[in-house]
């Protein structure tokens, strides 16, 4: 998994995926695209000399990828049968603008591909057709801004499918040390937002290296109504956005989880170093963070009765999804601790 690293120094697509990228054997790559100048302030002598135009992203990109191809490669003798490019927020911009020069740049060696595959996250941009396949992950945020919805596709030249999970936030809320203490006004969404980037990975993973064409998946529903219920989602009794690809969180709900949060108001005493060090900080990442508003003791007694009833349903849902497909029991251990922390 190769990354166009994030203006901000972050390894976003590593960050959503670790767990499953270091359990299932595959490599991360970190690819600088962009100044480097948070490098620098990192270790100056290190980086003294490297200097990145504007307009290089794409030449790095196809450099650096065939050099990662290359048995004479850092990656050596591991040998890299076949390498995807992700990207989230920013760096799938990046990644899309790579798109045009897909059919160009070739490994030297055998005029292959660089990349053979291609995994756009938190996006909801055109993404062109290219002769390789590609999976789409938008989240919330933009499955409610009129997201655009290329059609799925397995000709040659149109392999390509979109996942809408449903409950999933821009940037992953629960895992992230930018949101600690929380800035927002509301509790962040505790859905394991890695669990379902990985197992979009997985899919396109198969279908890159064996030729395994990744499953079809339904759509999230919208209404486009906003007077309603304040959202442009059909949402189920509960307030949770109802098809796409399901959870047990949405499905065994214990609350509702919110595409959109805001910053909280006074701002926090006590914030933590990047909304301390980044202007407008707050606001931000509040803005790309789903939250959840955890339903009363009441309503949880009313949906399930006891919390032993409400652990069933979690799991036997769990359950039916792996069996589908549509998760990975690498994350099993961590739902059903989830599950078994809810009382009431």
């Amino acid at each position: 998994l190769a990354e166009s690293m994030h203006s901000s120094g972050s390894a976003h697509m590593f960050e959503f995926s670790a767990a499953y990228l270091m359990d299932a054997g595959h490599i991360a790559v970190e690819i600088l695209t962009t100044s480097p100048q948070i490098m620098q302030d990192f270790n100056a002598a290190r980086y003294a000399s490297l200097d990145i135009k504007g307009g290089q992203a794409n030449d790095i990109l196809g450099q650096v990828g065939a050099l990662i191809k290359n048995a004479e490669g850092p990656i050596g003798d591991l040998g890299v049968r076949n390498m995807v490019l992700g990207g989230t927020s920013m760096s799938a911009g990046t990644l899309i603008n790579y798109l045009a020069d897909h059919p160009r740049f070739r490994t030297p060696d055998d005029m292959d591909h660089i990349y053979d595959g291609y995994f756009p996250t938190s996006t909801g941009s055109d993404v062109p057709r290219v002769d390789v396949p590609v999976i789409e992950m938008p989240t919330q945020l933009e499955v409610q801004a009129n997201v655009t919805r290329r059609d799925d596709g397995d000709e040659p030249g149109n392999q390509f499918r979109l996942y809408e999970f449903a409950g999933i936030g821009h940037v992953d809320s629960r895992d992230n040390d930018r949101l600690l203490p929380n800035p927002c006004a509301h509790p962040l969404s505790t859905i394991p937002s890695q669990a379902y980037w990985s197992v979009s990975l997985h899919h396109l993973f198969r279908w890159v290296d064996e030729g395994i064409p990744a499953p079809r998946a339904n759509r999230i529903l919208l209404d486009r109504d906003t007077h309603n219920d304040g959202s442009q989602m059909l949402l189920d009794e509960n307030g949770n956005g109802l098809g796409g690809i399901r959870n047990p969180y949405v499905d065994v709900p214990v609350a509702k989880y919110v595409a959109v949060n805001t910053a909280a108001e006074p701002p926090i005493a006590d914030p933590n170093w990047w909304i301390t060090e980044n202007a407008g900080g707050a606001n931000i990442m509040c803005r790309l963070s789903a939250y959840q508003l955890p339903f009363s003791r009441t309503k949880l007694r009313e949906l399930y009765g006891t919390p032993e009833n409400y652990r069933r349903q979690f799991e036997t849902r769990l359950n039916e999804l792996e069996k589908a497909g549509w998760s990975l029991p690498v994350y099993r251990e961590m739902m059903l601790a989830d599950a078994a922390a809810i009382e009431f």
